[in-house]
């Protein structure tokens, strides 16, 4: 090479945060430095492309100068910046002397989902490998439709994305893909160009609710009602003629199909049309165009997870596709989404070790803190999360890690959960890493490759944890490069004849794209057949003096919680329809407060005609320190199924506020 010449290079890796496309991406180094980021043409999903939020992930995350690259401790309040030979002092002597003194458990390691990584199963192993400490059961996700699926179908299987090209009619229910999954969204706009029918169920006019053929508005949280309603439609227009009840499949491969007749027999059409607020020649057109789709698939959001009883809602749409026959069909079935750790081997993690090893919720993690005693968390272990800012109730929260004696975090930027920590240790990001990462949004499973040494002296989740076992005699469990554990990790993926070096070297599918789930008809269910709901007993979560329900919903500017506070700045701005507006005297634009039974904010109150008039909408994410972190209104409690996070089910009024 010429003396002057620029070198230049593409590296393959994957985005490993909370998003269901795990993008595939192709980073250009000039210089040892990251000049882009674009999609890999050669994965079917990223298919060359990436979201906004990825593309501009340089300059947005990687390098921002608000970016935290060396070891903080924080003194008499403020932050000052330390060695890791000293960070790594502190951080294990403090493990030891709580573990001696109150035991293990008094330990809490809690893991978000910032990043979804196979090799943080090595976190788990050390703390496995302490004793067995405390650590969270539940979600703040999507374990409501999991479980719900489970139920129905004995296992979480989706369609491929790709199989969506083959359906007559796509009904997108509570979800915005639009927004929260754009190569899915690629995916469903090819379709609806090759003339499948779009259809969109959301309580808010969405992005994607601009594009589909017809928008129907349900109010929020009554999606059961509404696919009650649906299919005693569709089960009164049966006929010979248009066969749009598949009885042979209800015959020989479902149960109680009787109860579930039974459940829907409680209730007239009329009945469930008023509480899921719309009209029967709404329902009645809509149930047709299911009924006629042959195949009709059908995608379920997150939206309809944040309820205390989603699950009603999974199970009464899984309904739906079984006794029309579209499961089993390719363009069929009910999609929610992936298991992004299936492929993987995660005995490496060593649970037997921590069979005693004590749990407490997610969803309710600040008071569980506050609750736990015999004995009481002492320290707590933060990675991959921003807790304070994220789960709900969030003073609560932070008042639970407040109670701690010490708590240590592994992150990029000093967010809200940083702030009551006392320790912050640097991390690195996938450009920075080897690991291997699989998604919830489609079969793929990925290499994170390291694209540029580590900036400053920030370091991996996987190194952080190898330098602590070396110091609390742990290191003989611990040791060795991180190709040797995500062999192990790997090893039912190298058993399907896939190199490990091809594994490093671009991404692979799993699965079949032509395989379609549940083709042979057979279920994972205890009878081996699809399983109809048999209890309905639903609740009115409504409180009195509250009018308004809380939508929370993700927004396109960034993942999880605020990136960079600069980033978005000013009071959170909550949009309700006008005649809301109009009852509490108020004008577009005007500061109100915003009050739960749990919390109040001040925010700005925008006018929207396209939300129901029971609805107040906003965005998460944003940070407590800013006053614009909507979870000080939510709820702390935990769903009836899956032990999931009830956000929706928060209610709120609205109040003239005045400046002091």
């Amino acid at each position: 090479m010429e003396k002057g010449t620029r070198y230049s290079k593409n590296i393959i890796t994957t985005c490993t945060r909370d998003c269901p496309g795990s993008c595939s991406i192709l980073a250009r180094v000039k210089n040892g430095k990251i000049t882009r980021l674009r999609g890999n043409s050669q994965h079917d999903i990223t298919a060359g492309f990436l979201c906004k939020n990825t593309a501009h992930y340089l300059e947005n995350y990687f390098y921002n100068d608000k970016r935290v690259i060396h070891p903080l401790l924080k003194v008499d309040g403020e932050w000052t910046r330390i060695s890791w030979d000293e960070a790594l002092e502190i951080a294990s002597s403090r493990i030891m002397e709580v573990k001696e003194e109150y035991g293990s458990s008094s330990i809490l390691y809690y893991q978000g989902f910032g990043a979804r990584t196979a090799l943080q199963a090595m976190n788990r192993r050390f703390f496995n490998l302490l004793g067995g400490v405390t650590t969270t059961y539940g979600t703040v996700c999507g374990g409501i439709g999991h479980t719900a699926m489970e139920t129905d179908f004995g296992t979480k299987i989706s369609h491929d994305p790709l199989d969506h090209l083959n359906s007559e009619l796509i009904l997108i229910w509570g979800r915005n893909p639009a927004v929260t999954d754009v190569h899915l969204w690629r995916i469903l706009r090819k379709a609806h160009r090759n003339s499948t029918t779009i259809l969109v169920v959301d309580p808010v006019r969405t992005k994607t609710a601009q594009f589909a053929d017809e928008f129907i508005q349900p109010a929020a949280g009554s999606d059961f009602y509404m696919a009650m309603a649906i299919a005693k439609i569709i089960l009164k227009l049966d006929s010979s003629e248009n066969n749009y009840v598949d009885h042979e499949f209800i015959e020989k491969h479902t149960t109680h199909f009787n109860n579930y007749m039974e459940i829907l027999d409680n209730y007239s059409i009329e009945f469930l049309s008023t509480k899921c607020g719309v009209d029967i020649s709404v329902l009645s057109k809509l149930a047709v165009r299911y009924a006629e789709g042959n195949p009709a698939s059908i995608i379920t959001g997150w939206g309809l997870h944040r309820y205390r009883q989603g699950h009603l809602t999974f199970r009464m749409i899984d309904a739906l596709a079984a006794i029309t026959g579209n499961i089993g069909v390719s363009g069929g079935g009910v999609s929610q989404g992936f298991e992004e750790y299936e492929y993987f081997d995660f005995s490496v993690e060593l649970n037997h070790l921590g069979v005693n090893q004590r749990e407490i919720p997610m969803p309710t993690i600040g008071d569980a803190i506050l609750r736990t005693d015999d004995p009481p968390i002492k320290l707590i272990f933060v990675v991959s999360g921003n807790p304070v800012t994220l789960n709900p109730n969030s003073l609560k929260v932070k008042k639970g890690f407040e109670s701690a004696d010490f708590v240590i975090m592994i992150d990029h930027f000093l967010n809200d959960t940083a702030d009551i920590a006392d320790l912050f240790l640097p991390a690195t990001t996938y450009l920075e890493e080897e690991d291997l990462m699989g998604s919830y949004g489609h079969n793929w499973v990925s290499p994170v490759n390291c694209v540029v040494p580590p900036l400053g002296e920030t370091k991996s989740e996987f190194e952080i944890f190898q330098l602590l076992s070396e110091r609390l005699s742990l290191e003989d469990e611990m040791s060795g490069l991180p190709g040797k554990w995500l062999r192990k990790l790997a090893d039912p993926i190298l058993k399907q004849g896939i190199t490990f070096e091809e594994l490093q070297n671009s991404p692979q599918i799993m699965v079949k794209k032509t395989e379609i789930p549940f083709k042979d008809l057979k279920f994972h269910t205890k009878s081996g057949k699809f399983e109809f709901i048999d209890d309905f007993q639903p609740e009115d979560t409504r409180i009195e003096g509250y009018p308004l329900r809380l939508l929370s919903t993700s927004t396109s500017d960034f993942v999880g919680s605020v990136p960079d506070n600069e980033l978005v700045k000013g009071f959170l701005e909550v949009q309700v329809h006008p005649d809301v507006l109009i009852e509490k005297n108020l004008s577009d634009g005007d500061k109100a407060l915003l009050e739960s039974p749990v919390g109040q904010l001040i925010v700005e109150i925008k006018e929207n005609y396209n939300i129901q008039k029971d609805c107040a909408l906003t965005y998460k994410g944003g940070w407590l320190k800013n006053n614009r972190c909507v979870n000080v209104l939510t709820q702390d409690t935990i769903s009836e199924v899956g032990d999931g996070t009830p956000y929706y089910d928060t209610w709120v009024q609205i109040k003239q506020f005045e400046k002091l």
